[in-house]
């Protein structure tokens, strides 16, 4: 089962982005290799995302889990403030998958 499923069962949302190369440009620098951010705030998950790309090379699926976020409404089990948000729906997918 696909971790966007399995994080709607669990009321933990996750969704594909695209990893626009026109991004890629942003890990750019002048003093070294590649920088591990962009210089700007825009994109920043995506940015993120193909930095890691870069050192995954052996499979074709792979995650990015952006962890920081905010909830600005408490509900059950959720209150408001910070919430590592895909955490619940990647152990569901790891338990499923490896017991």
């Amino acid at each position: 089962m696909q971790l966007r499923h399995i994080g709607e069962q669990e009321a933990d949302p996750s969704w594909p982005m695209p990893l626009w190369s026109g991004y890629d440009e942003d890990l750019g620098s002048r003093i070294a290799d590649m920088n591990n951010v962009a210089t700007h705030a825009f994109a920043g998950s995506i940015v993120a995302a193909l930095f890691l790309k870069r050192f995954v090379t052996r499979t074709r699926n792979w995650v990015h889990g952006d962890v920081y976020t905010w909830n600005a409404k408490e509900r059950p089990g959720r209150p408001v403030g910070g919430d590592p948000h895909v955490v619940r729906a990647l152990y569901r997918l790891i338990r499923q998958r490896f017991g």
